[in-house]
């Protein structure tokens, strides 16, 4: 009888949790629309006449208030239940979106605040806190999860983004029904996850993690803080790497759409090499996530840092011989690596540091994006000094060997 209760009380726990990831990726699709701007910004330059300069600077506005949220997310679950950050969040996102959709054309400031700072506020805040909740509900599919919850995300630009592209063109909706829509579907989603999510409690029996990712590597793993993560080495030596790394695939990514037409491809199917990109990278990062649930935090790293030197190396033969067939396999590399570097932040989180303290320290581990994004410009103005793709991707492959370097010399926390 007993064991009867246990296997009912397990079937229960696993349902929620599958239900909970399969809403929990959805409206993390609608949320990763922020990463959509380039499609989005289009709108503005044509009704407002805003600059390029000023659109940019929205843009930087809206990735650096999303890291806020996420810390602000991840320290709001230490004091309240995970529901409050996310309900909030989703508040913020429906507020963001609907101002913007009601901008009458004034300061261009009233876009940074509408949609960077309300719009990227609320996403990153409910980010972090599903992420966070999430990984607790699959102790044995750690990756798995958090991989298909950034997939979401980062599918956003691509399905969400295109359908809003032409959603804008069309004179029965136009730019301002969009963002009422984005507003409607992405912030009623988050307060609906809010109402919905919880973490596990002790009545809920999950499955133990993997064997063989669990296990002991160097060093025994230890719940630290967020000031005694601050304080160790290994923390900087990995957050150096996760520049690097996220740097190389920012940068591949602005200029994709102009690599491919420099190797000879028409205009129509460059955006399909784009669309490639884009695919694999959600690919990576279930790929990267099934690889930790199975093997562990060690050959999960070894894996991204190996598909990213390979990546950049096949773009680069590409840049040196103009071959398209290196081109597209360069891209489906990209496209695993950038997405397997997002949840190599995640598993690495989770073995050095602890599950404790995760959503605190995670929404520090992913401020890389910042710097990244800082460091990838550097690629692009090599490209305008040179007029060549040799030497931005000669450069990129040199930032993939230094990361996968730092991060097979980081042994212990």
């Amino acid at each position: 009888m007993e064991n009867e209760k246990t296997s009912a009380r397990l079937d229960s726990a696993g349902n929620f949790r599958w239900i909970l990831l399969v809403f929990g990726t959805i409206c993390l699709l609608f949320a990763g629309i922020i990463y959509g701007w380039s499609i989005l910004k289009g709108a503005f330059a044509d009704e407002f006449g805003w600059s390029a300069g000023d659109l940019a600077t929205n843009y930087t506005i809206t990735i650096s208030l999303f890291c806020i949220g996420c810390i602000a997310g991840g320290f709001m679950m230490k004091k309240f239940s995970p529901k409050i950050p996310v309900i909030l969040g989703g508040i913020l996102v429906f507020t963001g979106f609907f101002l913007t959709s009601r901008l009458s054309g004034g300061s261009v400031v009233s876009l940074f605040i509408t949609y960077g700072v309300l719009a990227g506020l609320g996403i990153g805040i409910a980010y972090n806190v599903i992420l966070a909740v999430l990984g607790a509900w699959f102790p044995d599919k750690k990756g798995f999860a958090s991989g298909c919850l950034m997939m979401g995300f980062g599918a956003s630009t691509l399905i969400l983004g295109n359908l809003a592209s032409s959603l804008m063109a069309s004179p029965s909706f136009g730019w301002r029904m969009v963002f009422l829509l984005l507003a409607v579907c992405t912030g009623v989603l988050l307060i609906l996850m809010g109402l919905l999510i919880r973490l596990p409690g002790p009545n809920d029996h999950l499955p133990k993690p993997n064997a063989a990712a669990s296990k002991k590597e160097e060093f025994e793993t230890t719940d630290m803080t967020t000031s005694q993560m601050l304080a160790r080495p290994s923390f900087w030596k990995f957050f150096a790497a996760m520049i690097l790394l996220g740097a190389g695939g920012s940068s591949v990514i602005s200029f994709a759409k102009d690599f491919s037409i420099s190797v000879g491809t028409t205009a129509a199917a460059a955006g399909l090499f784009v669309g490639v990109l884009s695919i694999f990278n959600g690919f990576g990062r279930i790929i990267a996530g099934s690889v930790f649930d199975r093997f562990g935090r060690k050959t999960c790293m070894i894996y991204v840092g190996i598909v990213t030197l390979a990546a950049n190396i096949l773009c680069l033969g590409a840049a040196f011989t103009g071959s398209v067939i290196l081109c597209l396999l360069g891209f489906c590399a990209i496209g695993l690596s950038y997405g397997g570097n997002t949840n190599v932040v995640s598993v690495f989180i989770t073995a050095f540091y602890g599950n404790k303290y995760y959503a605190q320290n995670l929404s520090l581990g992913l401020l890389t994006i910042m710097p990244a994004s800082i460091l990838a410009k550097f690629s692009t103005t090599l490209l305008t000094v040179t007029g060549s793709y040799v030497v931005p991707f000669a450069v990129l492959t040199g930032y993939a060997a230094a990361a996968m370097a730092l991060n097979l010399s980081n042994k212990r926390p």
